[in-house]
C-alpha cells in the first residue's frame, strides 16, 4: 500500500468518521422543529355558575358549560432565526469531522512512516550480519594460520547476536506499525499489509500562507462557531419583538331558555417591558462577550498556524540539507574507506580491529542517517497535519 491509499482507506473507513455523519443528520433533523407552533390548549368547565345551580329546576338554572380552545402564534422572525441557528450547527459538526480526519491522516503518516524507517533498518541489520558473518569466516581462516586472534571471532559472535537482536526489535516494530495502521484503515488487527518503501517526498514553500490557513478545517471549525454565536445573538434579539395569542370560548346554557354565548379574544405579549426586558438583555451581554472570546480564540490560533508551518518549513529544509550531505558525502567516503581497510585485511595489511573500527563508523552513520530520515518523516508529518485541510 502506497501512503495515498492508506489514507483513503482511513477516510472511508474508519469509524469515528462516521459517528460525526450521524451527528449531522441528528442536527439537521432539529432544523424542522423550528418551524411547529406550539400545542394548542382545549378545556371544558363551567362558566358562572352558582353553587347551589344545580339544585334548581332547569329553567331557573343559570351559567353555562363552557368548551374552550387556546392557540399561541409564535413571531415568524423567531422561528427563522431559531432556524438559521440550528442549521448552523452542523457546519461545525461537519468542521470537526474534518479536522479529526486530519488527525487520523497524520496518525496514519506517522505510523506508516515509522514502518518504513523500520523496514530500512532491517535492510542495513541484514546488511551488517551478513557482512560480519563474512568477517567470522575470513577470521576462522586466518585462524587456523594464525593469522587473527580468537577473542575477535568471539567479538564478532557477540555483534552477529546483538545485530539479530536489532532485527528482531525492528520486525517488531514493523508488526506493532502495521496493526496500528489497520485499526485505523478499520481492518482485522492481523490483516496482511506490504508497505511500499519508494517514497518520493517533494517539499514546498507556501506563497499565499493566508489563505491556505483560512481554509484549514481547524480554522473553519472556530468560524462556524463565531458563526453561531451570531446566530444565536439574532434569536435572543428576536425575543424583544412580540408573540400573539388567540382564544376561543363556547357557553352552552344550562337554562334551554337562555342562550348560548361565545367569546372569541385576541392578545399580543409585551416583551420590552422592563421587568421582562431584563432575560434576553443579559443574554445578549453574555453573548457578546462569548464572540469575542471565539475571536481572540481564532486570531490566537491562526497565528499559531503561521508560526508552526513557517518554523517546519525551516526545519524541513534544514533535516533535507542534512540528509543530502550524508547520502552524498558522508556515507559515500565512508563505506569507501571500509572497502579499502576490507581490501587491505585481505591482503593481509590491516587488522581485523581496524576493519571492524572503520565497519562501525561506516554503521554508527547509518543508523544516524535512518533517524535523520525518521526525524525528517516526523517534522513532514506534523507539516502536512498544518497545512491540510
Amino acid at each position: 500500500m502506497t501512503i495515498d491509499s492508506v489514507l483513503k482507506a482511513v477516510e472511508t473507513n474508519n469509524p469515528s468518521l462516521k459517528i460525526y455523519d450521524e451527528q449531522v443528520k441528528q442536527q439537521d433533523a432539529l432544523i424542522e422543529s423550528a418551524s411547529a407552533w406550539k400545542a394548542p390548549m382545549l378545556g371544558i368547565g363551567s362558566f358562572m355558575t352558582p353553587y347551589n345551580n344545580f339544585s334548581r329546576a332547569n329553567n331557573l338554572r343559570d351559567g353555562s358549560f363552557m368548551l374552550t380552545a387556546e392557540q399561541e402564534i409564535l413571531n415568524k422572525s423567531k422561528k427563522n432565526s431559531e432556524a438559521a441557528y440550528l442549521a448552523a450547527q452542523s457546519v461545525i459538526t461537519l468542521a470537526a469531522k474534518n479536522n479529526n480526519l486530519n488527525e487520523l491522516k497524520a496518525l496514519a503518516r506517522s505510523f506508516f512512516y515509522d514502518v518504513v524507517v523500520e523496514q530500512k533498518k532491517v535492510e542495513l541489520i541484514n546488511k551488517n550480519i551478513e557482512i560480519l558473518s563474512n568477517l567470522k569466516k575470513l577470521a576462522n581462516i586466518r585462524y587456523t594460520y594464525n593469522k587473527a586472534d580468537l577473542d575477535q571471532i568471539y567479538s564478532l559472535d557477540a555483534k552477529i547476536y546483538d545485530g539479530q537482536n536489532k532485527l528482531t526489535a525492528a520486525l517488531a516494530n514493523i508488526h506493532i506499525g502495521k496493526i496500528r495502521l489497520n485499526v485505523l484503515m478499520n481492518k482485522p488487527y492481523n490483516a496482511p499489509i506490504s508497505i511500499d518503501t519508494s517514497l518520493n517526498i517533494v517539499h514546498f514553500v507556501i506563497k499565499d500562507i493566508n489563505s491556505m490557513v483560512a481554509n484549514r478545517s481547524i480554522v473553519k471549525q472556530a468560524d462556524a462557531q463565531i458563526q453561531s454565536v451570531n446566530l444565536a445573538k439574532k434569536m435572543i434579539a428576536n425575543e424583544a419583538k412580540p408573540d400573539f395569542n388567540i382564544s376561543f370560548n363556547h357557553m352552552l346554557a344550562y337554562n334551554n331558555q337562555m342562550p348560548n354565548q361565545f367569546s372569541l379574544m385576541a392578545g399580543v405579549s409585551i416583551p420590552i417591558a422592563p421587568w421582562a426586558a431584563k432575560g434576553y438583555k443579559s443574554k445578549l451581554k453574555a453573548n457578546e462577550f462569548e464572540s469575542n472570546a471565539l475571536r481572540l480564540e481564532r486570531d490566537n490560533l491562526v497565528n499559531q498556524l503561521n508560526g508552526m508551518i513557517k518554523s517546519s518549513e525551516q526545519h524541513l529544509l534544514h533535516l533535507n540539507s542534512e540528509l543530502e550531505t550524508y547520502k552524498n558525502k558522508i556515507l559515500p567516503s565512508l563505506n569507501k574507506s571500509y572497502e579499502v581497510m576490507m581490501l587491505n585485511y585481505q591482503e593481509n595489511k590491516k587488522e581485523l580491529s581496524e576493519v571492524l573500527t572503520g565497519w562501525k563508523d561506516l554503521n554508527d552513520a547509518q543508523i544516524d542517517y535512518l533517524n535523520l530520515y525518521n526525524e525528517y518523516f516526523k517534522m513532514y508529518v506534523e507539516y502536512e497535519k498544518n497545512v491540510e485541510r
